[in-house]
């Protein structure tokens, strides 16, 4: 069938049509609430904000004041999104130049904008962290079910560093992270009653919906935003509602509105909480809130591929870019890497496109607002992606990560991993349209799910996936062929023509979460974390296990695709009822 790509304007853009439709459950293997989105055409609209970024733009600060500890008012500042791995010590990666390497703070998922879940500790030494254990009387007591990553914050509330968790029964809570004892917690009274009951546009399997996707913590405004799905009306109605909490009291701030900003009503053109599920980690730049939406598993309703940009400013002025096919959602668990300038949410399949390409199944890059310019330089799809959309098999089953290579020939990339069970490296100066990827390989014997890793040591650069229910094509047998677990590492190489990928080392462990890696310095004494109902830990060049799991049990395991997090001397993980930390 001849594929045309159609192309819309609203308010003078011109926005590229999308349409896609996928799902992903709030079980185990999936988010709390979680479908990946539905068929649909991309479009860019704002309320009271025109055509373009809206109120508080790409540039400049637009949110209130630095705030100490003491806490702002402000909801937010004009400061780019969180920045290169770090603690103690250590370079910034550079991708998007956020925060300072010295800050060992985790202000969003996978601690750094471009997703790569890189961390410098100098504590967990390869050596150091075969001792790695539960921190048995941190008392870390959770309020419902977490899908969200877990945040740290190393200057907390009255300046004791703490942990934030947010969780499906609308609470968010901030740990003293010495001994777990709660700071504050702000809840249903404040946030809006979650809901019990699945929504019209399908299904979630967790008991609650709630805060489902991972917050961003504006450090500079002392501002927690987040997304938490309420229902006014004991599940008669649904209503998204983004809030600004100060860090230091639990209140909402004080320029935002204080029941939160109904998406409902905030956003033209017929957004629908009852169909629109909220499961992406958040993301902060420039003054804007972006937050990701798909569908719930089920794929019900006429959802879209969406990424709403909340000016902190004026909040109730968003713009909403959506996919122009129905469905196409934007559903991974990390979604939304920056590079400092543009973020690039990864779509889902689409529903009635009738063969014209209209947004899913795509990485596409978004300017400030969010805005798209519909050049093929500014996003990608398979050329199969029709066959992707029949099939279920959406490009956007995973999220993807920012990677750049110094001195290669192609320098920028994006990482990306499909339900298809490809691998996907593309060229992140210009993302090549149609079937414009740089390398295409298979890499499981299922789907690539979940938020990846990306890291570079002396011996090479590599990408760690999640692999749902399988494991790696080509595991090599580090470990006496015990290998076959669903972390697969790759190592990525450049020639002056091509890119090139080849599988580095498998998990022996399967039924994982998503991995992360923490290193001493950013290159140096690499080690991949994963978890289950335990933690574990291995070499990230050679696979060899470091931390076998015998001294880091759990009462529980971590939702399918959740991560640990590294927390100046301590890994963190939070499960359905419990935040644990293990130190070595």
């Amino acid at each position: 069938m001849h594929r045309r790509i159609a192309f819309s304007v609203l308010g003078g853009l011109a926005v590229v049509g999308l349409a896609a439709a996928c799902g992903a459950s709030n079980s185990g293997s999936g988010g709390g609430g979680g479908g990946d989105g539905g068929h649909t055409d991309a479009t860019s609209s704002g309320s009271g904000g025109g055509s373009g970024s809206g109120s508080g733009g790409s540039s400049g600060s637009s949110g209130g004041g630095s705030g100490g500890s003491s806490g702002s008012s402000g909801g937010g500042s004009g400061s780019s999104s969180g920045g290169g791995s770090g603690s103690s010590s250590g370079t910034d990666s550079g991708i998007d130049g956020g925060q300072p390497a010295a800050d060992p703070s985790v202000y969003q998922h996978h601690r750094n904008g471009s997703r790569d879940g890189v961390y410098i500790d100098t504590t967990f030494t390869q050596v150091a962290a075969k001792t790695t254990h539960v921190l048995t009387n941190f008392m870390g007591t959770v309020s419902g079910e977490v899908y969200a990553q877990p945040l740290y914050v190393e200057n907390g509330p009255n300046a004791v560093e703490a942990f934030v968790v947010v969780t499906e029964a609308n609470h968010v809570t901030t740990y003293n992270a010495t001994t777990g004892v709660v700071i504050w917690d702000t809840g249903p009274t404040t946030i809006g009653p979650y809901a019990t009951k699945n929504p019209p546009g399908g299904r979630v399997d967790s008991t609650d919906i709630g805060i489902t996707g991972t917050p961003y913590i504006d450090i500079t405004s002392r501002t927690i935003f987040f997304d938490a799905m309420t229902t006014p009306d004991t599940n008669a109605t649904y209503h998204h509602k983004v809030f600004a909490l100060n860090l230091d009291t639990g209140a909402v701030q004080t320029n935002w509105p204080a029941g939160g900003v109904d998406v409902n009503t905030a956003v033209t053109g017929g957004f629908d909480s009852g169909v629109q599920n909220q499961r992406g980690a958040l993301q902060f730049l420039n003054g804007v809130l972006y937050v990701p939406y798909g569908g719930y598993n089920g794929d019900g309703g006429n959802y879209y591929g969406s990424v709403v940009g909340f000016p902190v400013a004026t909040p109730q002025t968003p713009t909403w870019w959506h996919t122009t096919a129905l469905k196409g959602g934007v559903w991974g668990p990390g979604a939304l890497p920056t590079d400092g300038t543009y973020i690039y949410p990864i779509t889902g399949n689409t529903s009635g496109t009738n063969g014209t390409w209209g947004g899913g199944e795509a990485v596409i890059r978004l300017a400030a607002g969010p805005t798209f310019s519909g050049n093929s330089t500014d996003y990608y799809a398979p050329s199969n992606w029709e066959s992707l959309d029949g099939s279920d098999t959406d490009l956007g089953g995973a999220s993807e990560v920012l990677l750049d290579m110094p001195g290669a020939k192609y320098p920028h990339l994006v990482i990306a991993g499909g339900k298809d069970a490809n691998l996907y490296v593309l060229n992140r100066d210009n993302l090549g349209g149609l079937g414009g990827a740089l390398l295409v390989m298979p890499v499981g014997t299922n789907q690539v799910k979940g938020a990846p890793a990306a890291y570079t040591t002396a011996l090479g650069t590599y990408v760690a996936f999640h692999i749902e229910g399988g494991t790696g094509t080509d595991c090599p047998s580090n470990e006496a062929g015990k290998e076959g677990g669903n972390i697969v590492v790759l190592q990525l190489t450049q020639s002056a023509t091509a890119v090139t990928a080849k599988t580095a080392w498998c998990s022996t462990q399967g039924g994982l979460g998503s991995p992360m890696v923490t290193t001493t310095d950013g290159t140096s004494e690499p080690i991949v974390w994963a978890a289950d109902n335990h933690l574990y830990g291995w070499n990230g060049d050679t696979g060899a296990i470091i931390v076998d799991g015998t001294t880091t049990a759990m009462s529980g395991a971590v939702q399918g695709w959740n991560t640990p997090i590294n927390a100046k001397g301590r890994m963190a993980v939070g499960i359905n009822g419990q935040l644990y930390v293990f130190t070595p």
